[in-house]
């Protein structure tokens, strides 16, 4: 799922930003959730509760300066991209010295602005290799790996149940788990026994011969695949300063 936060004073403003960014993303057919905030202290709060995938920040914000935000929000996290909004130009360049990816405009053309930063998340997030397109029984969708929890084989098939706003979803790919699981070891998914295939991102722990999983599902561990497994999730804990 896509998260994206839109913080402006204005709830005029506020609203047709929020229906910009989500006439987009449903367009896209991603699994979204938009959360606009009237506040700078309201959408801090929030931050450091959730990840967010993009911040649309209003430059001048009634209760706190949004360039001074955007510091604070990179000091949780340096990596969520921002972009700032404004009715003035002067404030463009002041965006470079906390790494803002856009300056986006409140004009008559806001509608193209934001969704030329739209666009260049989404490449964003296809080119390091967060978001995937596959094809299901139902179609094809693009989702974010990270929203993956595991795949299961269900006869000639394979369930991806992935994680979205309104809970666990199960996509069908008439493909076979063993196929499956060798493609998808790139984004860290290993397999835990002959039938289920584990995204270790979603791995709690692994206690004795049960994994358990951080939305509480918890699967047996064959004693053969036992030292893989373990190798694989010491691999992607040191990799991630776990």
């Amino acid at each position: 799922m896509i998260r994206i936060a839109v913080c402006d004073d204005n709830q005029e403003c506020l609203d047709k930003e929020k229906t910009i960014v989500m006439r987009y993303l449903a367009q896209c057919e991603q699994e979204y959730k938009v959360d606009a905030f009237i506040s700078g202290k309201s959408l801090l709060e929030s931050f450091k509760l959730y990840d967010y995938d993009l911040i649309m920040l209003d430059v001048e914000l009634r209760d706190m300066n949004g360039m001074e935000l955007a510091q604070q929000l990179h000091e949780i996290n340096e990596n969520t991209p921002i972009a700032f909004i404004s009715a003035y130009m002067k404030y463009a360049s002041e965006g470079y010295y906390v790494n803002a990816i856009r300056f986006i405009l409140k004009d008559e053309d806001i509608q193209v602005y934001i969704e030329e930063c739209l666009d260049l998340l989404m490449k964003t997030l296809q080119a390091d290799k967060k978001i995937i397109t596959l094809e299901f029984t139902i179609g094809e969708r693009s989702i974010k790996v990270s929203d993956i929890l595991y795949l299961r084989r269900s006869g000639n098939y394979t369930v991806f149940v992935v994680n979205n706003h309104e809970g666990p979803e199960e996509l069908k790919q008439r493909r076979p788990l063993m196929k499956i699981s060798s493609q998808m070891a790139e984004y860290d998914f290993v397999s835990v026994n002959a039938g289920n295939c584990v995204n270790l991102a979603h791995v709690d722990r692994i206690s004795g011969k049960t994994l358990l999983m951080d939305n509480g599902e918890s699967f047996d561990v064959p004693r053969r695949k036992y030292d893989d497994l373990m190798r694989a999730y010491k691999i992607y804990k040191r990799g991630k300063g776990l």
